[in-house]
């Protein structure tokens, strides 16, 4: 199959476009990393060893992400009402002028 953009420059610049469009949100992760989760732990039971021990190790890891990102949209969901709150205020300290 034949290169449709030979130029390098132009490639990456549509490669560069094109995967701008697919950025997910944190709520995309978090929903897909339970579902990970939740495999590895049906996987947990298995009777091979070495799966079980691999599954042990994916949900270590996957419950310390998970945590993570579930830290960070708490943190969001603050600063969101902090920022909401900020503007209903009085004057700031900045309209006073000088002392």
């Amino acid at each position: 199959m034949a290169n449709p953009n030979p130029d390098p420059l132009r490639a990456r610049q549509a490669k560069k476009a094109k995967r701008r469009g697919q950025l997910g949100t944190l709520e995309d992760a978090r929903a897909l990393l339970w579902k990970a989760l939740q495999r590895a732990g049906v996987i947990l039971d298995n009777e091979d060893d070495t799966l079980s021990l691999k599954a042990i190790h994916a949900v270590s890891q996957g419950a310390a992400a998970y945590a993570r990102i579930i830290e960070v949209g708490e943190m969001e969901a603050r600063l969101a009402a902090l920022e909401s709150a900020g503007e209903d205020t009085g004057p700031r300290l900045s309209d006073r002028g000088a002392a």
